[in-house]
């Protein structure tokens, strides 16, 4: 309760404290206070700076010891400089929410990292919580509230959106662009350098706040992205949260690197990890809070079925494409429905999906064809594209559909003349977002989908505290410690025999044959590249030829050989491959896919987060070729799929219960003619 407290006086602060308020204008400490003043700030401002009496017609205090009142939220503009003992000012007054704006710090290089750090360590020590350092503030809409503590001058309309900004710049992008693209809302928050407050704590507050519905977030890293997963597999996010996260190429990973300071993960991890998790992850700033204007305005559709209504054919068009591309359906209206399309659009019109009602539609049959299509049981949702003629006008078009009352969502784009958009924000009754572009509601239709049918995930695997003891191991693990692993795990590790050098020259094992026979080091990853493993093998002389052939491989490169291994030959029918590593950000992953040799040729892996549910074995399986195959495909039996799917749960857990492991390796797994499957092959690392 505490820290929410600490947290809840960032957004709805009693009393605000500006230290580095400053009366010379266009300065960032004097574009705050001017925020805060005209946006109505409803609580007690206490402007510091030793130099005047007055900003604003707000008295100012010499220094923060001076103010004798209670302050909930302190922020800090002085330079870089200062801020150390400002810092050590505003603890002792016992203030416990602080936003640094200032930058130069982690950002810069090590010297201001060091700094950040120094600050950090002081405001942990006292039990505060803080925002940046260089970050632009932040705001709540709320009429209760109305603080705008940014040197944004726009004033935001209250939603239900809250927005966090890891760029000051894109946020102040999205800010001046407020009027344009009609976004609103309930809170902003410039995060900056994320020292002590990031995007976990932040979507925290944000799920048990009322006032907020939807959460977008622009990321350049990821604060701690397996902490962000363990809230979302223990289901604490019960609210829709976008995430347009920069970065996407190497290049882009180390901009965002150089910029925040902080390591990035690759972009097919975080790919994999939102999506795994029902986190919509927008392609761009448009994306995301068109999405976020369509969760806090429309109905979810309970379908993808989609019924277009249009009165131009290109723009039309757009949208099928859209449709499609965004694996929606359109819609297959029933003979009722056509016969009253045929009533209202004219014999030139067209009464199919999409239906065109031509230029010359009017505003009462773009009304009555939207409610006829919206009574088909075949359509779960309508997009009504409206072009501005010069004989109809778009505002009474669009208002009217507003009117619409329906369970079903109506999507309405219209490509009207420059003015419509004033007179829309300005005189709209109703105020329902609008499109811009032919593509769009598509996009967002299959957001709020995925979304929906994302949350009812559940029964996620939680790590447990393993009884294996890794004390002893670093680096690649001797086959007698995997062996101990997969007896633990019920992991299938096929039968294995391992002799030295000097027990192959004296041979004198009982073994069955036929045989595989593979040289042993650690230095080597791909063994067939040595030609090191021999299959198939049928006697004991054929045994002790091909061990020589590898002893004389591993001589002809310098390398050691460290012995023999020797096990069962399997025939395969399919080679499978279950591998996992640690990610720096989001932690234990797992990959399945086709296995053998040429596993990095194939290309046909899937990856999750090792924090899987039972939808998340069935997808990681389904999502690759052989997946598809191992089910049975002309008129082939499908295989042991639960098999299979112990196999990854198995591994997943071991790399959830033993942090020491940063990864493994088992390839191949064999599914021989009988469907059984065993691990012929594995190498695991521990730190």
């Amino acid at each position: 309760m505490k820290a929410e407290k600490e947290l809840k006086n960032f957004f709805y602060p009693l009393s605000v404290c500006i230290l580095g308020a400053s009366s010379k204008e266009k300065s960032v400490g004097y574009e705050i206070l001017k925020s805060i003043k005209y946006y109505g700030y409803t609580g007690s401002v206490y402007p510091v700076n030793p130099n005047v009496d007055f900003i604003l017609d707000y008295p100012c205090f010499k220094s923060i010891e001076d103010i004798n009142y209670k302050i909930d939220l302190a922020v800090i503009i002085v330079p870089k400089a200062y801020i150390e003992r400002s810092i050590e000012l505003i603890l002792n007054k016992g203030i416990k929410s602080i936003i640094i704006v200032t930058a130069g710090f982690k950002e810069t290089g090590k010297e201001g990292e060091e700094l950040e750090n120094k600050i950090l360590n002081k405001v942990k020590a006292a039990g505060a919580r803080m925002i940046g350092p260089n970050c632009m503030g932040i705001i709540n809409t709320l009429d209760t509230v109305r603080l705008n503590a940014t040197f944004v001058a726009e004033k935001p309309e209250t939603g239900r959106t809250a927005f966090f900004s890891q760029s000051g710049a894109i946020g102040a992008a999205v800010l001046n662009s407020l009027r344009e693209t009609g976004i609103r809302f309930g809170h902003f928050i410039s995060a900056g350098n994320k020292a002590d407050l990031s995007e976990n704590d932040i979507i925290d507050f944000w799920q048990s706040d009322n006032n907020i519905d939807i959460m977008t977030l622009y990321l350049e890293s990821f604060a701690d992205g397996e902490a962000f997963i363990k809230k979302l597999t223990k289901e604490k996010a019960h609210k829709p949260i976008i995430i347009l996260k920069a970065g996407r190429s190497e290049e882009g990973i180390r901009a965002a690197s150089s910029h925040t300071g902080a390591l990035g993960s690759s972009d097919k991890v975080v790919n994999t990890v939102l999506d795994q998790f029902g986190i919509i992850r927008a392609e761009n700033l448009n994306e995301m809070f068109n999405t976020s204007k369509g969760f806090e305005s429309f109905a979810a559709p309970k379908g993808n079925r989609v019924a277009v209504v249009t009165n131009a054919g290109g723009p039309a068009i757009l949208t099928v494409d859209a449709i499609v591309k965004n694996k929606l359906r359109l819609a297959k209206f029933s003979s009722n429905t056509m016969m009253d399309l045929r009533g209202i659009v004219r014999a030139e019109g067209s009464i199919n999906n999409p239906v065109d009602l031509l230029p010359g539609g009017t505003v009462d049959q773009f009304k009555a064809v939207n409610e006829i299509v919206l009574a088909d049981e075949n359509v779960d949702a309508v997009i009504s594209i409206f072009v501005e003629p010069v004989m109809v006008p778009a505002f009474e078009v669009v208002e009217k559909i507003n009117s619409i009352i329906n369970e079903k969502p109506v999507f309405q784009v219209v490509m009207p003349l420059p003015e419509f958009w004033e007179r829309y924000r300005l005189n709209s009754k109703h105020k329902t977002p609008v499109f811009r572009n032919p593509e769009e509601p598509a996009n967002v239709i299959s957001n709020i989908l995925f979304y929906e049918g994302k949350k009812q995930k559940g029964g996620f695997y939680q790590p447990k505290k393993s009884k294996l003891n890794f004390e002893n191991e670093s680096g690649l693990i001797s086959i007698q410690s995997i062996n101990k692993i997969a007896e633990y795990y019920n992991l299938p590790i096929v039968r294995t025999i391992i002799i030295s050098t000097s027990q192959m020259k004296r041979f004198n094992c009982s073994i069955d044959y036929p045989s595989v026979l593979k040289g042993l080091s650690k230095a080597v990853t791909h063994k067939t590249e040595l030609k090191a493993v021999k299959v198939d093998i049928k006697s004991e002389d054929e045994l002790l030829f091909f061990a020589g052939q590898i002893k004389d491989n591993f001589e002809k490169y310098n390398i050691e050989l460290e012995g023999y291994l020797i096990q069962p030959f399997i025939k395969p029918k399919h080679e499978l491959i279950v591998g996992g590593f640690r990610d720096n950000s989001f932690g234990p992953m797992i990959m399945f896919g086709s296995g053998g040799k040429y596993v990095e040729y194939y290309e046909d892996t899937f990856l999750k987060s090792a924090y899987l549910c039972e939808k998340d074995l069935d997808e990681i399986i389904e999502r690759t070729n052989i997946g598809r195959i191992l089910k049975g495909v002309r008129g082939e039996s499908p295989v042991d799929l639960q098999g299979i799917k112990r196999i990854i749960m198995s591994s997943a857990s071991m790399m959830l219960d033993n942090p020491q492991i940063t990864e493994f390796d088992f390839n191949p797994i064999i599914i021989d003619e009988n469907n059984s499957l065993s691990i012929v092959d594995a190498r695991i690392k521990c730190l």
